[in-house]
């Protein structure tokens, strides 16, 4: 079976919005679920999150799929490119965004370059999504990502950052989709 790993963004913890649901629905249809929590204080550099991921991620095998929001992506994406795995199915990313964004929240630390090629080399597929309301990552910063990892970008008109004032305790669509995904 599929290895998940969630990791969530620089709003909240892995107790917020979709996340704990994403990992319990996931759990009860046989996935092995990790769901990555950083404390709000720990939240100074791109480094501490990467060390916090190395202290609490175990990739080891080609099935295994990261799902990542916002800023998690970011740092998801440093963790993929500074850690000896070997090649994994895939990593979805929610609101996702490069290191030199300029349309996306003027609180987020940028201070991180990432070797895309590297990255791409250890991921087989990359998912995108994002909102046109998302008033936290514009929808074209998320296409951009994408564009860079040679992968597919779901543009919703709805969903604003996907977190709990917009409407996200659960996430029904990305379980469905994917689920899709990691069964063919």
């Amino acid at each position: 079976m599929t290895d998940i790993i969630i990791v969530h963004s620089q709003y909240g913890d892995a107790t917020n919005h979709w996340y704990e649901w994403l990992a319990n629905n996931l759990i009860l249809e046989g996935y092995k679920v990790t769901l990555f929590n950083i404390p709000i204080e720990e939240r100074d550099t791109i480094d501490t999150w990467v060390k916090r991921m190395k202290e609490q991620i175990n990739v080891c095998k080609y099935e295994t799929y990261f799902v990542t929001h916002g800023f998690g992506t970011l740092a998801t994406l440093k963790y993929i490119e500074q850690t000896q795995l070997n090649k994994i199915e895939g990593l979805f990313s929610i609101s996702g965004f490069k290191e030199d964004a300029q349309d996306i929240d003027e609180n987020i630390d940028l201070d991180v370059t990432i070797d895309y090629d590297q990255v791409k080399s250890k991921v087989q597929d990359f998912y995108g999504l994002c909102a046109v309301d998302d008033k936290y990552v514009n929808y074209n910063e998320t296409k951009r990502l994408m564009d860079t990892l040679g992968g597919k970008c779901m543009v919703s008109n709805y969903g604003g950052h996907f977190l709990e004032t917009d409407g996200f305790n659960t996430f029904n669509a990305l379980q469905l989709k994917m689920q899709a995904i990691m069964s063919k």
